[in-house]
């Protein structure tokens, strides 16, 4: 059956003049809603409570730096000597290509350590070791102290005050019984948390500025799409989208897939890559073809596109070819996914863990259907670094990937 006869839909996705919202689309659904996007400054993961993952909004030039020139009890002495150089300063940025580490995790080494802080095998707490200068969306600079993470309550503690140690204030941001959403967020100015996005259940991609990657080290604000979590997509170039063959295609979780490249700017408007377009794995497991058929820039802030869904999770193979298993990160530092998808019509599963002896070290039994997200942490499965077999049986049919602890 080719790509044409299957039915296309024109839609488009409005986020604003100069880009200061965040959309939420669903493929099945279309639209969800919008949030604010230029009123945060970070923003927590609240749809694990295994996650320490905390990012910046660096597409409103919200940066980071941690301070090397001493550790959090240097908290009254820091000030801004040697700001932006080798001095006792050290940018740090999120993760490009997924959505952990985050940037105050970008240090981190072998677990106990987060980055930010360090893991009580006690109490279960990270416990906050350093400290962090932020320039809000605001433009202000503030110290910040990640003081920890309290496992018991869910939530984030952090102290903040301006540079000159005025302003000093002690918060918490919490994340109990907000599982359903992706994330929370934090204006450090105000001082406040929301919520104020719809539950990541309900998405597929989100339409935004955000920080993007130009070449190795060079870093600068897009405007483009990333992927939810439990999505996957890939890119087919130079294909037209009625010929591409999607026969073994194989998708994967980098959450800028679609990103923001397939316009460039001519000028005085914006021109598409030609013959250019995305297949992609939404939450239910239903492969759908986007191509974008225009793009309005800053006045606007305008992507139209067309999709067409091309196979549905009922289809176990024929459409795409894939494994029902994906690991992320990979290497696993302090937490990892495991994403599976049991086959159609099969209601249990078992996954396994089995280190380079061949002996099974960690096990259990899976059901449900659709895309699911298995959140873990090494320390506490007792897994030491190395090199792992995940495999994932259902029916008569079995996954098996390679995944590496940090």
């Amino acid at each position: 059956m080719g790509l044409n006869s299957f039915a296309q839909v024109a839609d488009s996705v409005i986020i604003g003049a100069a880009y200061p919202n965040k959309g939420f689309y669903s493929l099945s659904t279309g639209n969800v809603g919008q949030m604010p996007n230029t009123d945060w400054d970070l923003q927590f993961a609240a749809h694990s409570s295994m996650s320490s993952t905390l990012r910046l909004n660096g597409g409103f030039n919200v940066k980071a730096w941690e301070y090397t020139a001493g550790d959090s009890s240097q908290w009254a002495q820091l000030d801004t000597v040697g700001m932006g150089s080798s001095n006792g300063w050290l940018p740090v940025y999120d993760a490009m290509n997924s959505f952990d580490p985050g940037a105050f995790e970008m240090t981190a080494t072998a677990f106990p350590n987060y980055g930010w802080g360090t893991y009580n095998q006690i109490s279960h707490d990270i416990v906050g070791t350093k400290l962090f200068v932020v320039q809000t969306s605001a433009g202000s600079y503030k110290k910040v102290f990640i003081k920890a993470l309290r496992a018991g309550t869910q939530e984030l503690e952090l102290r903040m005050a301006n540079l000159d140690g005025s302003a000093q204030s002690d918060f918490a941001a919490s994340r109990a019984g907000l599982t359903a959403k992706s994330w929370i967020y934090i204006d450090l100015d105000n001082g406040s948390v929301s919520d104020p996005e719809p539950p990541g259940a309900s998405y597929d991609l989100t339409f935004e500025k955000y920080l993007g990657l130009a070449s190795p080290g060079v870093y600068y604000p897009v405007t483009g799409v990333r992927l939810n979590r439990n999505v996957q997509a890939v890119r087919v170039s130079n294909t037209h989208v009625d010929d591409v063959n999607v026969a073994g295609l194989t998708l994967g979780g980098d959450i800028v897939s679609i990103g923001h490249d397939w316009k460039t700017f001519a000028g005085t408007a914006f021109t598409l890559a030609d013959s250019m377009s995305f297949f992609i794995e939404d939450q239910q497991g239903d492969l759908w073809q986007l191509w974008f058929t225009g793009f309005v820039g800053s006045s606007a802030g305008k992507f139209i596109f067309n999709k067409r869904k091309i196979g549905s999770a009922s289809v176990d193979g024929p459409i795409l070819v894939q494994s029902g298993l994906r690991i992320q990160p990979n290497p696993v530092g302090n937490v990892g996914h495991w994403l599976l998808r049991l086959p159609e019509g099969v209601q249990q599963g078992r996954l396994m863990l089995i280190n380079m002896h061949g002996q099974t070290v960690h096990q259990e039994v899976l059901s449900g259907a659709g895309w699911q997200d298995i959140v873990f942490s090494p320390e506490v499965l007792g897994l030491k670094s190395g090199v792992y077999m995940v495999r994932l049986e259902a029916g008569n049919k079995s996954s098996i990937e390679r995944m590496v602890v940090r």
